[in-house]
């Protein structure tokens, strides 16, 4: 064969799919932690013994004494309903007592302050799952797996010198 009958046979690269996007919505979807299907033993609290436990969340620090009891929460002496006036602020904080099933049975008393609401609620929330820890280690799994124990470390960058906050520089001026 020479150049000029031989057609050069070139091997087609087969199609890429593409992926098709998901979308925004799902994306962005809050996850609500649901009771899981992991079941823990209750474990009973020894009657008299308190556990003291602190709970953080960006500025927000939550100092909790933990204690057999009916299930009454109290936060800086006043009752649980009415310092977290909603009922998803209330949720979140009760989130760890749901899960393990204890929430009639400890009573908590805890000194909230710093931050605002929101993360007072998710400060007292991983303040409370350390509680529930120390005296039901076996409980450690489910909680560490719904992200209760995990300390949330985002904070307010602060401000820098020469910006207007953080990151944000001033507005450029041409002339």
């Amino acid at each position: 064969m020479d150049k000029k009958t031989a057609k050069k046979t070139i091997a087609k690269k087969p199609a890429r799919k593409r992926a098709t996007a998901k979308p925004h919505a799902e994306k962005m979807a809050h996850v609500e932690h649901a009771p899981a299907e992991v079941s823990v033993k209750p474990a009973k609290v020894p009657a008299g013994k308190n556990f003291y436990t602190v709970g953080r969340r960006k500025t927000a620090v939550a100092q909790i004494l933990l204690s057999s009891g009916d299930g009454k929460i109290t936060v800086n002496e006043l009752p649980f309903e009415k310092y977290f006036m909603t009922e998803p602020l209330r949720k979140i904080a009760e989130q760890p007592l749901s899960a393990t099933g204890l929430i009639t049975t400890l009573n908590i008393r805890s000194k909230i302050h710093g931050g605002g609401i929101h993360a007072q609620a998710e400060a007292l929330r991983h303040a409370v799952a350390r509680g529930i820890i120390m005296f039901n280690p076996e409980a450690r799994r489910l909680l560490k797996k719904q992200g209760f124990l995990t300390r949330d470390s985002r904070v307010k960058e602060r401000k820098k010198p020469g910006l207007k906050r953080a990151r944000r520089a001033p507005q450029f001026s041409k002339r």
